[in-house]
């Protein structure tokens, strides 16, 4: 945890303040916090606001009130570095955060952070829940199937870089995955007309064994970049 007085219960109560842990989980993270938590407690809070995990910003966020005193302050759960660049503590605690997230992620572990409003309004960020999500037992066997039959194989995940290459790793691709620094962000629309993406990035993306902290708008783009390089490509 990353600020004082805040314990490993209060994280977990607090990340599952921001699902609706009323109703059966919707995805894995979900079904792990509120696994973790004692649910009959949660039934001193009312949930007012909810706004579901959008892959484009990579978080979770709601609005919930302590029916005892009436008082509402909003909890968020999420991508480590999304949540930091929210939080006034960020400037104190950001090497601490990052060393601890980059640790785990060499380890293969990944990291979901945790955040506050405090009485003022700022955010503050609590503490970081791990949790594991290995590929699944026949992912190598399909990867090496389709390296056999001459398809090239990349990651591309929001992941960290560095759980991207722990994966890559265990599953025998290479190695070699950059960051999303060399990518632009572009909006749908311009995506869909853009027709020199394989002139502008279709090497770039050939010469990678993958990208990760990609938005979905990346991965539009790594696709559409091969495609305009005259190669049949798909996710």
């Amino acid at each position: 945890t990353f600020v004082p007085g805040v314990d490993r219960d209060e994280v977990l109560t607090m990340a599952a303040l921001a699902a609706k842990w009323w109703e059966p989980p919707k995805d894995a993270l979900d079904t792990l916090v509120l696994n973790a938590v004692d649910l009959s407690s949660l039934g001193a809070y009312e949930q007012t606001d909810y706004v579901p995990f959008d892959p484009t910003i990579k978080k979770t966020e709601s609005t919930v009130m302590l029916k005892a005193t009436g008082i509402s302050f909003q909890v968020a759960k999420g991508a480590p570095h999304v949540l930091l660049e929210m939080c006034e503590n960020r400037d104190v605690i950001r090497d601490d955060v990052e060393s601890k997230v980059l640790e785990l992620a060499h380890r293969g572990i990944r990291s979901l952070a945790v955040a506050r409003t405090r009485a003022d309004g700022a955010w503050e960020f609590l503490g970081i829940l791990t949790f594991l999500d290995p590929p699944r037992p026949d992912t190598k066997h399909t990867i090496d199937c389709a390296a056999a039959f001459g398809v090239s194989i990349k990651m591309i995940t929001g992941d960290h870089r560095a759980i991207a290459e722990e994966t890559c790793r265990t599953l025998g691709m290479g190695t070699n995955v950059l960051g999303p620094e060399r990518l632009p962000l572009m909006n749908a629309e311009d995506l869909e007309n853009c027709t020199t993406l394989g002139r502008d990035y279709g090497e770039l993306c050939r010469q990678t064994d993958g990208f990760a902290q990609v938005f979905p708008e990346h991965k539009y783009l790594i696709v559409e970049a091969l495609r305009q390089q005259g190669f049949l490509t798909g996710m």
